[in-house]
């Protein structure tokens, strides 16, 4: 299975999925906010072939994981970047927003952080993660 968890903040996605991977050990996390730079260099391409080609190694990476067995919780802070890595993952992914219904409203699931704390946004992971394996 494969999660995806965007919205909030990268601060805010990083202790949530701390949380998570505490409870649940047999899953592996894909940070790919890591993959943005937060100044991009003055050469860097322009037309997106670097970020283009880490999230490719960063999809192989969660695939491996995934064919070894573990589940994939995904943090992705750029939302352009969803379709990237549906189409590099080529699997079902489970996306959940951190925010508003209206915000997210492409997503599958939306869980209004400013309305919930860190465990109880773990526990409704963990409800949406029950839903979709039952």
């Amino acid at each position: 299975m494969f999660l995806l968890l965007a919205g909030s903040t990268d601060t805010a996605r990083a202790l949530i999925v701390d949380e998570f991977l505490t409870a649940h050990e047999d899953w592996k996390h894909l940070a790919m906010e890591d993959i943005r730079e937060a100044e991009p260099e003055e050469d860097e391409d322009i037309l997106g072939f670097k970020e283009t080609f880490l999230t490719m190694v960063a999809c192989e990476c969660a695939m491996q994981a995934y064919k070894e067995g573990h589940r994939v919780i995904i943090t992705c802070s750029e939302l352009e970047m969803i379709e990237n890595i549906r189409g590099e993952l080529g699997k079902p992914i489970t996306t959940v927003y951190l925010g508003t219904a209206e915000e997210g409203e492409d997503f599958d699931h939306t869980i209004n952080g400013a309305e919930a704390s860190m465990v109880e946004i773990c526990k409704k992971l963990d409800g949406i993660i029950r839903k979709k394996t039952a």
